[in-house]
């Protein structure tokens, strides 16, 4: 059972890394969980930091899925992937539950590295075609269990709903769906698991608060400075620390 027991250090590093990931989402509209995950497994053991997140993750996706166009249109298209997702995390996080804190970490880095090259490349991936209606759940399913294992459900999940052809209103609401009904499946698998103990879930109420708040100013300056460019800062900083957190777990 993963321990709250943070350094005053500790806990203003999680407060800077809450704040950071609520600016990038509201500025880029995303980014936020693999930001403060990438952050906090530098510092404490990624279960804890898979908790912590867990309401700050609910509360910032909760407007990105119901203040988009009627959610049965985008549902029409992904319901497969998102089932196949909520089934995923949880036999996700039996393997986190029996996994090496640090092997999980290592692995939050490798996908934090594939995501930064992927996004940085901006590769165009083929549109599934005939083969979506088995593509989607497979998709759903691999991108639950590294979301249950590592707390960040973005691959292959985001790339694959891209080469879909959605709108860019839907391609937005499905990806808060995907990231609302991930962050949900955690929590309700930790406090099965006895991972969410009430000290972390205080934290992670809390925690809520500097993500809101980064969120805000994210919206403003996302009305100051190129998107584009700050996407570009976030992707190569995501890249060196995907691989700081590989080279030092596994030393």
């Amino acid at each position: 059972m993963p321990m709250l027991d943070l350094t005053p250090f500790q806990f203003a590093f999680a407060f800077f890394a809450l704040f950071l990931g609520g600016l990038v989402k509201g500025t880029v509209g995303m980014g936020m969980k693999i930001v403060v995950l990438g952050l906090l497994a530098t510092i404490i053991e990624l279960p804890v930091a898979i908790a912590i997140i867990i309401l700050p993750a609910v509360t910032t996706n909760i407007w990105q899925v119901f203040g988009g166009p009627p959610l049965r249109e985008t549902l029409r298209r992904t319901w497969s992937l998102f089932v196949m997702v909520c089934i995923g995390v949880w036999f996700g996080t039996e393997i986190l539950a029996a996994s090496n804190p640090a092997h999980l970490a290592a692995t939050l880095g490798v996908l934090l590295v594939v995501y930064a090259v992927f996004a940085l490349s901006a590769p165009r991936i083929p549109s599934p075609g005939r083969h979506e209606t088995w593509m989607s759940p497979v998709i759903g399913g691999l991108t639950g269990i590294f979301g249950g294992m590592t707390g960040s459900d973005v691959i292959p999940g985001v790339p694959y709903m891209q080469s879909l052809g959605l709108s860019r209103d839907m391609m937005i609401q499905a990806m808060g769906i995907l990231f609302l009904l991930g962050s949900s499946m955690i929590a309700i698998s930790f406090a099965y698991r006895g991972f969410l103990t009430p000290e972390i879930g205080v934290a992670s109420a809390l925690g809520s608060l500097p993500t809101l708040g980064g969120y805000y100013f994210g919206a403003k300056i996302r009305q100051r400075i190129p998107e584009a460019l700050f996407r570009r800062i976030l992707l190569v900083a995501l890249l060196l620390l995907g691989t700081y957190i590989v080279t030092t777990n596994i030393a």
